[in-house]
This record gives C-alpha cells, sequence and structure tokens, in this order.
C-alpha cells in the first residue's frame, strides 16, 4: 500500500498532461495540480499514520477498509467510517479520492462469477486493489452523437437525443 511519497512518484511514470495547449513536465509541481497531488498523497499517508491508520485500514494485508468487501454489518459500517474519515481529511474539497472507485472493486473478489470468463482477471484485481489502494477513475465525456455535426458545449443531452446513439434493432 503506497504512502504519500510513493503516490507522488508514482504520478512522475512519464505521462504527458497537457493544460489549455501548454504540456505539463511533473504534475506535482505544476501551480494547477501540485495542490491536488500534495492533497491525495496526504490520505496515503493516513493510511500509515497511527492516528487514522485504525479507523482507515483493515488487516488481511493492511489495506482500507472500503477496498475490502464486508462480511457483516459491523464491517460494512467500519467501511463507511473509514470513507468518511477519509473525506473529512481533505473536509470534502477533493471529490474524487482514492476511495471512489473501491465499492467497485472491492466486490470484483467476492463476486468474481459475475464475470463469467473472466474470473481469474476479477479476483487478481480485486487482489491488487486490496493490496496497493489505487486511485481507480474515469473520465466522463459527452456521449458520441452525429459525427457529421459539430462539437457543441455545454449541451444537456435529453433522452430522445441519445436515440441516435443506439441504431433500433
Amino acid at each position: 500500500m503506497m504512502n504519500g511519497k510513493e503516490y507522488l512518484e508514482s504520478l512522475r511514470d512519464g505521462r504527458t498532461v497537457f493544460l489549455n495547449g501548454d504540456k505539463v513536465d511533473d504534475v506535482t509541481t505544476h501551480p494547477a495540480y501540485r495542490n491536488s497531488a500534495s492533497s491525495i498523497a496526504q490520505l496515503y499517508d493516513a493510511l500509515h499514520d497511527p492516528d487514522t491508520a485504525w479507523i482507515l485500514t483493515a488487516k488481511t494485508h493492511t489495506t482500507h477498509k472500503f477496498f475490502k468487501a464486508s462480511k457483516n454489518a459491523t464491517e460494512l459500517f467500519e467501511a463507511r467510517d473509514a470513507t468518511a474519515q477519509w473525506s473529512m481529511l481533505s473536509y470534502g474539497f477533493m471529490g474524487r479520492t482514492p476511495d471512489y472507485k473501491a465499492a467497485f472493486t472491492g466486490s470484483l473478489g467476492p463476486y468474481s462469477d459475475f464475470y463469467k470468463g473472466f474470473e481469474d482477471n476479477s479476483k487478481r484485481w480485486y487482489e491488487k486493489t486490496t493490496r496497493d489502494v489505487p486511485f481507480c477513475n474515469h473520465t466522463i465525456i459527452n456521449p458520441a452523437m452525429d459525427r457529421n455535426k459539430p462539437q457543441m458545449s455545454g449541451l444537456r443531452y435529453r433522452s430522445k437525443d441519445l436515440k441516435s446513439c443506439f441504431p433500433a434493432k
């Protein structure tokens, strides 16, 4: 499980980031990203801090409680409390923190049979996420519409607009 320094180092992996057309050499030092990166690093450090680790982590191997599948109501409440504690560490300003996708990744091990044909991958991802506590996220983009029309910024799609995305059977 990473600490804050290791998290920041993991961001220096050769990724290419552009901001307003300019290449960002290091997201950990660039003024637009350094405070967010530092805040996330503090969350990872809290997993190792004796004052907060007892709330945040579970022992199978040490992991954030929300990354591990809860087996009973007590564990479920503890996972909730661990996530609340992490939110309090950033005063709720981070929005999406590493635990954001943990509800999903925490289900990959115990419910691997749901992914028929990919059960082994599901179990491996469960082990990896409980061991490493990675920062998994997603990107939301405008849905693919008619590519012959110009992109419309700020457009809110209605269900009837989305029909063009899904051809009739």
